[in-house]
């Protein structure tokens, strides 16, 4: 399995006592942005370089405070001042854009979100618990939560919306997903990838799997639209649930979202499903956390889900224990789309109705 190169986090000549200083006061940097996407600014700057007095006009703040943000995140690369003052966009704020390929808005607007915010401020009793701090934080757990905040459930649905379409196409071009009549996406959001597997595969059918709040927001072309005859859609929980004549069987980032034994209760429930179908085959697609010292995405994830639902993110090592107790045998581990791993994982034991513990 390849480990990724680690990035340059710091500058070269950044000593260490500042690069230290950097991540212990990383809200300096973030809450600036959390504010500009919130603002919309990356939108206002999509076409060309515009002052702080446009800017501020615009979103209906002061000139100063806007002008401070944009040159703290100009620092790190989101936004350049320019020589006469205004402001202009770079690759990282293309990110921060609305309804663009890989957009992060939504996302910064999820991770910065008050709920989430209370949650992360609690890590010291996670720490001594071992139990999610959301609940403690906000009344109900995150999902319960979500379902009762209808725009901050589609603000987490949009997250990962434009993020999936990239997953979505290079899954393809991972995997011939002609070869399988049915496919289910098993809390699988709003269809986002199972509507672009659909449309490269006319001949196969669909199922898409979530919570009833969340199916209710299925991308309209699987719930009344061209694909709406190809595709059913079920409300349930994993591991509750699972559909018993797929060939292909997805999860995308949700089981990092669950605690381990409801991990486990699911693949045993899919393990089933497949019954003594050697051809079927279950791919997850998830973050990871690989070996060694450098940068690794998926153990910052490993902690927000910690946090937050008491999931966790599992290494490639972890994968392979844990799914031969499960039924599965590990077939093959790849990076997709960075920073997603495919796994997949076809049918190894008999189905005898009872599971070790």
């Amino acid at each position: 399995m390849p480990t990724p190169q680690a990035p340059q986090v710091f500058p070269e000549w950044m000593p260490p006592h500042l690069r230290l200083m950097q991540l212990v006061a990383t809200k300096w940097i973030t809450q600036p942005l959390l504010a500009l996407a919130r603002l919309g600014v990356a939108d206002l700057l999509a076409e060309e370089p515009r002052t702080v007095e446009d800017l501020a006009a615009h979103c209906n703040v002061l000139p100063d405070p806007l002008r401070r943000c944009l040159r703290a995140a100009s620092s790190v690369g989101v936004f350049t001042e320019l020589d006469d003052g205004r402001f202009s966009p770079t690759p990282m704020s293309e990110h921060l854009r609305s309804g663009v390929p890989l957009s992060l808005r939504d996302l910064a607007l999820f991770l910065g979100d008050e709920s989430t915010t209370r949650s992360f401020a609690q890590i010291m009793d996670v720490l001594r618990t071992g139990e999610p701090a959301f609940e403690t934080a906000n009344g109900a757990p995150m999902f319960a939560y979500l379902d009762d905040h209808p725009e901050l459930l589609a603000t987490y649905q949009g997250s990962w919306a434009p993020l999936t379409e990239g997953v979505a196409q290079a899954l393809l071009e991972a995997v011939d997903f002609n070869a399988y009549g049915t496919i289910a996406d098993l809390g699988g959001g709003n269809g986002a990838l199972l509507r672009v597997l659909l449309n490269a595969c006319p001949d196969a059918t669909g199922i898409l799997l979530d919570r009833p709040e969340t199916i209710r927001q299925a991308h309209p072309d699987l719930d009344d639209g061209p694909l709406s005859s190809r595709v059913r859609l079920l409300g349930g929980m994993l591991p509750g649930g699972i559909p018993q004549d797929a060939d292909a069987y997805i999860i995308k980032n949700t089981l990092h979202c669950l605690g381990e034994a409801t991990v486990k209760d699911t693949l045993r429930a899919v393990r089933t499903a497949i019954g003594e179908r050697q051809d079927a085959r279950l791919f997850l697609i998830e973050s990871m956390v690989v070996p060694g010292n450098g940068y690794d995405w998926g153990r910052f994830v490993d902690v927000e889900v910690m946090i937050n639902c008491g999931g966790r993110v599992h290494t490639r090592d972890e994968w392979a224990d844990l799914l031969p107790e499960c039924g599965f045998a590990l077939e093959s581990v790849r990076d997709l789309l960075p920073p997603q791993w495919l796994i997949i994982a076809r049918p190894a034991v008999a189905v005898t109705g009872a599971w070790p513990r």
